[in-house]
């Protein structure tokens, strides 16, 4: 450890750390634009200068080390008046479009300008002109906006390995540009740029003039496509306005930084399946009585008869589900002494590149493999007087399919707890609709066995009710108490959301 002080104040801090990644930690903000933590550093744009004592000059705070002793002072004249003078040269050419860019409302250029640029433009000259390209499906570009950062360049080199990006001409005149468009639609981690961007240069034709951020409420939620358990920003229609009567609740999802992790982007697959859960039509809201709809009651009478049947009886837990959802499906069959099982999720090929994407596609695989629940198709008897069969949105094996199937077919109660009408609820006596991801707080295992939370914004619709609520009423209070319970019991750990916070818990 070594001790430092920033802005007349001492603090211990470790070693091998940037003033920036320091101050970051600590809470205090540095400007900057073309520092990123899960890109090399490039120091560039100048932005994020700082005065250190007994140093003949300002230094970057991105690529300048702390070492013991040091005094760094972050708000100082002269730190301001720098930022002021490499503002001032940012804004030479740039645009003063603000209220038609979509990246109005989260704009570093915005943010930074406000707090430290200047109020009157000195420069006689006219301002450079670029059209606005559509240089792929996915993306468009506006010169005009760029700052060169080089984000994007450094992402698509370093990271993704496929060189969509490069500079050219020089000085005032350098541009970016797309030396291959068909390789940055085919390239599954593309989107990422239109994040990385810290202006309005580059965007997704899909968001484009589509919803104000500042309209929007964000949460903070964990990817359900696949096992890498990646963070995502959700950004949910809350507010109704006349301009955008079309808009689904479900926005648009960006990525969300663990530094835990070390994880920074999304793929594409993940960031466009936002989509599907604006998607009604084959959505479970009310419980479903030999496939008709029923109220809650009479589905809570025919759960209380199955349940006192005294037949034997088997769950089918659900590697799509949350934590809190299967943990309330592991006490039945605790408490009744049903069989357990779990279904073999769903793989895909990768593509390429892959980075961290996962061959398996389910959130809490882990899950399943950590409590050593067995296969549905290792199950040696399909006769069952009760079946409740967890599902989400989303895909299993054909194998388990079939084997789940001739279970609920077979039973006398058979039940489904599913978001989305499936063959599952369609062969069964009763379907419990079941709240999808973004409508309750729930936690997922990933690969690495880090627990994380994913925060629900939307709230449960009218008739759809977490599986706990179905199955023991008034028992538990809500899912966190069930997620405390599942720690003590099954982790020997105690947790709670608290305790997970953003970048979640690695077990």
């Amino acid at each position: 450890m070594m001790n430092i002080k920033i802005d007349n104040k001492e603090h211990s801090v470790e070693e091998g750390q940037t003033i920036l990644e320091v101050c970051r930690n600590l809470d205090i903000e540095i400007p900057h634009f073309c520092y990123h933590p899960g890109l090399s550093i490039a120091g560039n744009c100048r932005m994020c200068l700082v005065e250190v004592k007994g140093m003949p000059k300002l230094m970057t705070a991105c690529s300048t080390m702390v070492q013991d002793k040091m005094e760094i002072f972050t708000d100082s004249d002269v730190v301001k008046e720098a930022r002021k003078g490499v503002l001032e040269f940012i804004l030479l050419d740039h645009p003063v479009d603000c209220p038609i860019c979509d990246k109005s409302g989260e704009c570093d250029l915005q943010n930074y300008n406000f707090d430290y640029g200047i109020d009157q433009r000195r420069s006689i000259f006219p301002k450079e002109r670029h059209k606005v390209e559509k240089i792929s499906e996915k993306i468009y570009k506006n010169d005009n906006r760029c700052v060169l950062c080089t984000r994007c360049i450094r992402f698509l080199d370093e990271v993704t390995k496929t060189h969509e990006f490069t500079t050219i001409e020089r000085g005032s005149h350098t541009h970016i540009t797309c030396v291959d468009p068909e390789g940055l639609d085919q390239n599954p981690f593309a989107s990422n740029i239109a994040d990385l961007c810290p202006v309005g240069a580059l965007g997704l034709n899909e968001f484009r003039f589509k919803k104000r951020v500042w309209l929007t409420e964000h949460v903070r939620a964990v990817c359900p496509g696949c096992e890498a358990g990646c963070n995502l920003t959700v950004d949910l229609h809350t507010k109704q306005t006349p301009l955008d009567p079309n808009v689904g609740p479900v926005v648009r999802f960006t990525s969300a930084d663990n530094y835990s992790m070390q994880r920074f982007f999304i793929c594409d697959e993940g960031r466009y399946s936002y989509s599907g859960y604006n998607e009604t039509e084959r959505r479970l809201l009310h419980p479903e009585l030999d496939g008709e709809e029923t109220t809650n009651g009479k589905a809570k009478a025919f759960l209380k008869e199955a349940l006192s049947s005294e037949l034997t009886g088997a769950v089918v837990l659900s590697p799509l589900a949350s934590v809190e959802e299967n943990y309330a499906a592991i006490l039945l069959a605790e408490q009744m002494g049903y069989d357990l099982y779990r279904p073999s999720p769903f793989r895909k090929d990768l593509p390429e590149p892959a980075l961290f994407i996962e061959k398996i596609k389910a959130p809490n695989h882990r899950m399943m493999k950590l409590l050593e629940v067995p296969k549905v198709t290792d199950m040696e008897s399909s006769d069952y007087g009760v079946v409740l069969v967890l599902n989400s949105i989303g895909s299993i094996r054909d194998n388990s399919l079939v084997k789940i199937l001739s279970l609920l077919k077979r039973a006398k109660y058979s039940i489904t707890f599913e978001v989305e009408r499936s063959e599952f609820s369609e062969n069964s006596k009763l379907a419990l609709p079941a709240p999808m991801f973004l409508e309750e707080d729930g936690c997922f295992i990933n690969s690495s066995k880090r627990i994380q939370r994913s925060t629900g914004g939307l709230g449960y619709p009218e008739g759809v009710r977490p599986l706990w609520e179905w199955l023991f009423g008034n028992r538990f209070t809500n899912s966190e108490s069930l997620l405390t319970q599942f720690s003590n019991e099954k982790l020997g750990i105690e947790l709670s959301y608290e305790k997970i916070g953003k970048e979640g818990v690695e077990l």
